[in-house]
């Protein structure tokens, strides 16, 4: 399967820099280097280690395609649902890392369902106000990545900037990790 490669200006390129422009093309066939797959260790209070693979959905860096708005833009299919680069999503997704790497220190949140984006958000506050939330699943999945054993993926299903922090029950990663290391979820409980 050949992969293209994403550019911070949403230009597509293959394996040996050559442009390509398709008009439609799957999701799965396109890289952005700074969200390729990699391995969270998260520390547990009482000293364990996990290691989680994450993966992140590319509604990290696109948006809805609306065929007014996105005339002549290829359109990145993510399954049956068409969408389009979006260069803000795509420039703030570069804060996804750190996000990710700091979830003990930033809030963190129950959504009250499945039905959105996932299970769990994560915010960070941006210097200039706006909060950058992320959306993702936590499950049970053993398997190596990179010659490293993890019992966990994340899988980030969307990240955009907000206008404020997203509201819910409040969650610690550990408390996430463990439930998600027994195959169960935390419980939101409706207010």
């Amino acid at each position: 399967m050949t992969r293209h490669c994403v550019a911070a200006d949403g230009t597509l390129t293959d394996i040996s820099g050559v442009i390509v422009t398709p008009t439609v093309i799957e999701n799965t066939l396109l890289y952005v280097a700074h969200l390729a797959p990699h391995i969270l260790t998260i520390t547990l209070p009482k000293g364990d280690v996990v290691n989680i693979i994450v993966e992140y959905s590319c509604h990290c860096w696109t948006r809805s395609f609306d065929d007014t708005a996105h005339t002549g833009q290829i359109k990145i299919m993510d399954g049956v649902r068409p969408r389009a680069f979006c260069s803000d999503r795509f420039s703030a997704s570069i804060a996804l890392g750190k996000l990710l790497a700091t979830l003990s220190q930033n809030k963190l949140y129950l959504t009250p369902s499945d039905r959105n984006y996932g299970t769990y958000n994560a915010t960070m506050m941006l210097d200039d106000g706006a909060a950058y939330t992320a959306f993702f699943t936590l499950k049970t999945n053993k398997g190596r990545f990179g010659g490293i054993r993890h019992k966990l993926r994340l899988y980030v299903e969307s990240a955009h900037r907000r206008p404020q922090p997203e509201d819910g029950q409040k969650a610690k990663i550990a408390v996430i990790v463990g439930q998600a290391l027994k195959g169960k979820k935390v419980k939101y409980f409706r207010r």
